[in-house]
């Protein structure tokens, strides 16, 4: 961001996950003064994804192959989601289109592609129709984020890097700010004065599985949504022998920047593990997947964090920060491997943790609103920064 003030806006943030429960939505006034972003969040609401839509959306994912009608369907129906997530927040908390600058809509991936070697662009397909979302509301709206990126030769993703840089970073701690929604990702914040010190830049990338692998296995044995609270999984033993086999992935070891999602970590790859080891009880499962969740968080910070950056907090967010079997393994890890760290959550900070990713679609679409760069190519491995968002004007 650049040094030099900004007048207030007000933007609307819609993000629906890889978990593609429901869409969450969050208004925030934003204003940038003397170097630092300032934020307020006015309202938020949450838009339930209808189960036959998730369950076509889920389908669509898996199977990888689309019917090209269904493809367009499911386009035009996110796209009213979407619209419905904005309207609902603007009609529950009374709040007119004319007192929204714009809104910032990150859409539903359905597939990401990155790039597989230097030279080759990547690509990726968010839907949810965005002149849907600009003509049901009346407000300008800017959507598909991630494609400018990507041919900018980056990975399209992590994307809320930006947003963490600004609402986290401290003068004197570096902080990690972890996501575990269906895909776990962190941002390494380093703090203001080891970045004036040092050239230590802002990184950010996919752990690897977050509650995508946990709720997959929740829905195939107990038709649940997800594990509420790590409560099966507390009941289950850590099979070592799956783990060890879990831990073996390729994608653990690759080096930043680097993302994945459900084309890596999905349904299809839960199916395999389920047919080479068919004897395990679910909650063994469960005890198991949580804990590669957690020891794959871990270590990631082991091979890719601690040699380079001093870390004092760590600020979890998403579903997995209600999980208290997830959480209070994390913990246990950090201790047993001599890591001195903070386990926070975003709500230390002012932020509902349900909504700090909706928070983070709002701030860059305020950025690109504003025509700024709001990507950080260090954490996406684009060759410079851009401005990501196509503009619906309203």
């Amino acid at each position: 961001m650049k040094a030099d003030n900004t007048q207030p806006l007000t933007v609307m943030g819609l993000m629906s996950g890889t978990s593609v429960d429901g869409v969450d939505a969050c208004l925030a006034r934003l204003e940038y003064i003397n170097g630092k972003l300032h934020h307020e969040i006015v309202a938020t609401y949450t838009q339930a994804m209808p189960e036959r839509l998730r369950q076509r959306l889920l389908k669509a994912m898996a199977e990888k192959t689309v019917h090209l009608e269904e493809l367009c369907a499911l386009n035009v129906a996110v796209g009213e989601l979407f619209a419905d997530a904005a309207l609902g927040l603007m009609k529950t908390h009374n709040i007119a289109a004319s007192q929204i600058d714009c809104i910032g809509s990150h859409g539903q991936t359905i597939y990401h592609w990155p790039p597989t070697e230097p030279g080759k662009l990547g690509g990726t397909l968010q839907i949810g129709e965005p002149s849907i979302i600009a003509e049901k509301t009346g407000v300008h709206t800017i959507a598909d984020f991630r494609p400018r990126d990507m041919a900018a030769g980056g990975q399209g993703a992590p994307l809320v890097c930006f947003a963490d840089l600004l609402l986290f970073q401290d003068e004197q701690v570096g902080r990690c700010i972890q996501n575990i929604g269906g895909i776990a990702n962190v941002t390494v914040v380093p703090s203001r004065e080891a970045q004036k010190a040092g050239n230590v830049p802002v990184i950010a990338f996919d752990t690897g599985p977050g509650n995508m692998l946990m709720d997959a296995a929740m829905e195939r044995f107990f038709q649940k949504p997800y594990d509420e609270n790590g409560q099966i999984a507390a009941q289950g033993s850590v099979d070592a022998a799956l783990l060890e086999h879990l831990l073996q992935h390729p994608y653990l070891t690759a080096p930043p920047p680097k993302t994945t999602g459900r084309e890596m970590f999905g349904l299809p790859y839960l199916e395999s593990l389920l047919s080479a080891y068919p004897n395990l009880s679910p909650a063994d499962l469960l005890a198991t997947l949580n804990r590669f969740t957690v020891q794959s968080i871990a270590d990631a910070y082991e091979r890719f964090v601690f040699p380079a950056y001093s870390v004092t907090d760590v600020v979890i967010g998403g579903g997995g920060a209600y999980n208290g079997t997830l959480m209070n393994t994390l913990n246990r890890l950090f201790q047993e491997r001599g890591r001195t760290i903070n386990l926070k959550t975003h709500a230390d900070f002012g932020i509902h943790d349900k909504y700090k990713e909706a928070l983070a679609f709002a701030i860059l679409a305020w950025a690109s609103l504003l025509r700024r760069p709001n990507t950080l190519p260090e954490c996406t491995g684009a060759a410079h920064p851009v401005i990501m968002g196509k503009h619906i004007p309203s």
